[in-house]
């Protein structure tokens, strides 16, 4: 069995446990996870599915994703897991924590840094689920409590804050499961901006600059063929008021410039519509930074095709 076939054994293993422990209300598996869970509902063998779950793992970028519902001082809590493919022999699981608004930016950074140094911590070849909400259950209230001192509220009001807008390039952005992520995540973050999926993608994120860091380490913990921070902008504001004006997008928002053609998984986007619309928002220099091309240029718009994949 090559290393593959090995980890999603494992990975079975582990969720096949994790289901016997928990309730569907408390365990919540993301809707690709259907392959995976077919396999263990119908008790079949993973050396006769092994080369068809892999291709949609592949193609598709299909992972293992499931939620745990928590409570922490009777405020709501998710843990969210995802299971890379060579998770856990070589791999360590995407593991991302929302709080729904009880962390303090501050407070939120330093509990994921801690996270993060657990994570490190732990043995590879070994699952991690059950350590992961074992620590996440033990240390997430003290951060919560925190919340309270004047250190931590001091950076939710008016006062000196700092503004970033990041760009950022990825080789393409096709899977739906990104990009519901990429929307849900910046929402969370209250960040505006905007994604453009296809070939290549873009994402734009802006807020503040604790904010816009954490979205930044999210996106790279996912698996990516290639995703390149190409510009950072930052600002020091001396008040919120001037923090805000500093943005140059409403929303958050996902950008599909173009038409549909046959399925909705497949269309084409039009670089000429991306470029009027960088132009619109004051951002033109960004075009030439992506595609080497003058953004204010009249010169005919570019279709680029772009489909569902990973």
């Amino acid at each position: 069995m090559d290393s593959a076939a090995s980890c999603l054994e494992l990975q079975l293993s582990e969720v096949e446990m994790l289901k016997s422990m928990y309730s569907e209300e408390e365990l919540v598996f993301d809707g690709d996870c259907a392959p995976y869970l077919k396999i263990l509902l119908n008790g079949d063998s993973l050396d006769d599915n092994t080369a068809e779950l892999q291709t949609q793992i592949d193609e598709e970028g299909i992972c293992l994703g499931f939620t745990f519902k928590i409570l922490v001082d009777s405020h709501p809590a998710e843990i969210k897991f995802d299971f890379p493919k060579l998770y856990p022999e070589a791999a360590m699981p995407n593991v991302f924590v929302r709080t729904s608004g009880i962390l303090s930016r501050q407070s939120q950074s330093k509990f994921r840094q801690k996270l993060d140094d657990f994570l490190l911590s732990l043995d590879k070849g070994e699952i991690m689920v059950l350590p992961v909400l074992d620590w996440v259950n033990e240390h997430l209230p003290g951060y919560v409590d925190s919340l309270d001192t004047p250190t931590e509220t001091k950076s939710i009001g008016d006062g000196p804050c700092s503004f970033t807008r990041m760009w950022i390039y990825s080789h393409h952005i096709y899977s739906k499961f990104k990009r519901r992520d990429i929307l849900a995540w910046a929402s969370e973050l209250s960040l505006q901006g905007f994604s453009m999926s296809g070939k290549p993608g873009m994402i734009c994120a802006e807020g503040h600059t604790e904010d816009v860091e954490e979205y930044w380490a999210r996106l790279r913990r996912l698996n990516w063929k290639r995703l390149v921070m190409k510009e950072r902008e930052d600002v020091c504001c001396d008040s919120l008021d001037l923090l805000k004006r500093q943005f140059r997008f409403e929303v958050f928002e996902e950008k599909v410039f173009g038409t549909s053609k046959g399925s909705s998984s497949s269309f084409h986007s039009d670089i000429g519509l991306l470029r009027t619309f960088l132009q619109e928002h004051n951002c033109s220099h960004i075009f030439e930074l992506y595609f080497g091309i003058n953004g204010d240029s009249q010169s005919p718009g570019v279709d680029t095709s772009v489909g569902e994949g990973r």
